[in-house]
C-alpha cells in the first residue's frame, strides 16, 4: 500500500470549503444526478438509442463531483487555484504542502466522479439494451 506523499494529503484538518461552500455542493450534486435519472427516464420512454445514454456522462459527473466535493471538504476548482473559502471569504493559500495536499485530493476527486459518471452511465446503457 502507498503511502501519501504528503501529511496533509489524507487529513481531515486539510480542506478549503466551509460549511455554506459544502451545503452548495451537496444540492448541485443532488441535482446533478437528480437531472441525470430523470433524463435517462426520459430517453427510456422515448426508446432512444442505446448510444444516447452517453450525454449522461457529463450530467452524472457533475451531480457526483458536487456530492464527492461536499464529502471531502474540498472544492476542486479552488484546490487548482490554491485558495480556501472557509465561508469568510476566498483568501490564498500560503503553505505549499497544504496547496499540494488539497491538489492531490482534487485529483482523486476528480477521478472518483469520473469513475462514478462513468459506471451510471454504462447501467444506463445496459438497462436501454435489455429493456
Amino acid at each position: 500500500m502507498r503511502q501519501a506523499s504528503n501529511p496533509f494529503a489524507s487529513s481531515e484538518a486539510c480542506f478549503n470549503i466551509g460549511p455554506k461552500e459544502r451545503q452548495k455542493r451537496l444540492i448541485i450534486g443532488i441535482a446533478g444526478i437528480t437531472v441525470g435519472v430523470i433524463a435517462f427516464a426520459l430517453m427510456r420512454a422515448a426508446i432512444a438509442p442505446w448510444w444516447a445514454n452517453l450525454a449522461l456522462l457529463p450530467i452524472f459527473f457533475a451531480g457526483a463531483t458536487g456530492v464527492i466535493q461536499w464529502r471531502k471538504k474540498t472544492c476542486v476548482a479552488f484546490a487548482r487555484r490554491g485558495v480556501r473559502n472557509l465561508d469568510s471569504g476566498i483568501e490564498a493559500i500560503e503553505d505549499e504542502a497544504e496547496r499540494q495536499a488539497l491538489n492531490e485530493r482534487a485529483a482523486r476527486i476528480t477521478l472518483e466522479s469520473f469513475a462514478f459518471s462513468a459506471l451510471a452511465t454504462v447501467l444506463a446503457i445496459f438497462l436501454s439494451l435489455i429493456g
